[in-house]
């Protein structure tokens, strides 16, 4: 009984809640080029297409004051040491404050201050894999991933991506909770030894802490302008910031499981996406109708069209049609008549002279006298 009051008021939570666009935080303090000005402007630009507020931090300190307005904080390549106010403000941002944090890049282990205490480690040492290189790179330290996790509760992180794109960069570590999202296969293997020759090495980790979510991957150049339209590189990228954006939504369930607890916001995203495309299937179909409306209307002046003409035919033929036959066949007649005429002329005259010549005379009726018997004597 209890089991199906959970999933009764989770199918409600489905079917009356939505996602709402979320605000995204970038730190460029000390990231460089991977900035959404710079390498990450094709990046940000998606988010924004998904309907996400993105802005970033270019000076300054992070705190809590300054976290509490972003749902989502993505911390690329870190360049340098964070203070213990910041490092205090970003744990406090996902363990308290319950919201997303994506960990994009080891930045020469410096990021570690960071991912260690979510259950990370990034290798100094990269990875080398000879079975799987990328043609285009022609290198051992870029290749392609192409095993993900099949933990249920992660779905949503390998929607839609069969392989992406991995460049010069290096394995992780896990510790705690952390789930391994994507990995190397068999042949991938660390130039530090760190990573054996089998041990399947994992480039991006997630872990769920306490109410926030965090996602770490090693490799930062995945989702730069330069390489983010290989393979399904892009779809990741996007795949991690909604898996990320379910921290923020509420559900109370009670004294459940964080992995439930995370499955129910990952289903009810899920029916959000499947609403939007019943939406745009719907618009197809109201284009592809008033499409079809346009054509019948054009069939319909067409027939029209005909009809008039039809109407205006007199057999074959349009009226003017037939008045140009009827002129042309009177001036035929008449040029037959005329011809007929001079011909009848010339038979009588000739007739006349044939009949003078044999002694008759013709008078101006056109008959012959009588011959008299003296002429027929002689």
């Amino acid at each position: 009984m209890a089991l199906r009051n959970l999933f009764a008021i989770a199918v409600i939570l489905l079917l009356t809640t939505s996602v709402h666009a979320e605000r995204i935080l970038f730190y460029e303090i000390s990231s460089g080029q991977y900035s959404i000005e710079k390498d990450y402007s094709e990046f940000a630009n998606e988010l924004r297409k998904r309907g996400f507020e993105v802005a970033s931090i270019e000076k300054g300190e992070i705190s809590k004051e300054k976290l509490e307005n972003y749902d989502i904080l993505i911390v690329q390549d870190l360049g340098k040491q964070l203070s213990t106010d910041e490092i205090s403000a970003i744990i406090w941002f996902v363990l308290q404050n319950g919201r997303g944090l994506f960990i994009n890049g080891g930045g020469k282990e410096k990021a570690n201050q960071l991912t260690i205490p979510f259950g990370a480690t990034v290798d100094s040492g990269l990875l080398i894999d000879t079975s799987d290189e990328i043609p285009a790179l022609n290198d051992r330290n870029s290749f392609t991933i192409s095993q993900f996790t099949n933990d249920p509760s992660m779905n949503l992180l390998h929607n839609g991506v069969s392989k992406v794109g991995f460049y010069k960069d290096s394995g992780i570590i896990l510790s705690g909770n952390s789930k391994c999202i994507a990995k190397g296969n068999s042949d991938t293997y660390s130039d530090t030894g760190s990573f054996a020759s089998g041990s399947e090495p994992c480039i991006a980790a997630a872990s769920l802490f306490g109410g926030g979510l965090v996602m770490t991957l090693s490799d930062a150049d995945m989702l730069s302008n330069k390489y983010i339209n290989d393979f399904n590189n892009k779809n990741f990228g996007l795949n991690i910031i909604e898996w990320l954006n379910l921290a923020n939504q509420e559900i109370d369930l009670g004294n459940n499981t964080q992995t439930l607890h995370l499955r129910i916001k990952e289903m009810r995203l899920e029916t959000l996406k499947i609403r939007q495309e019943l939406n745009k299937s719907l618009d197809r179909e109201k284009a592809a109708l008033s499409q079809l409306s346009s054509a019948n209307l054009q069939v319909s002046n067409l027939q029209a069209e005909v009809t008039e003409l039809k109407e205006s035919r007199i057999g074959p033929f349009s009226q003017s049609s037939w008045a140009f036959i009827i002129l042309g066949v009177c001036i035929l007649v008449g040029a037959i008549a005329y011809s007929r005429r001079g011909s009848v002329g010339e038979v009588k005259l000739k007739d006349d002279d044939i009949l003078n010549e044999l002694g008759y005379e013709l008078d101006e009726g056109g008959e012959s006298d009588e011959v008299s018997d003296e002429e027929l004597d002689l």
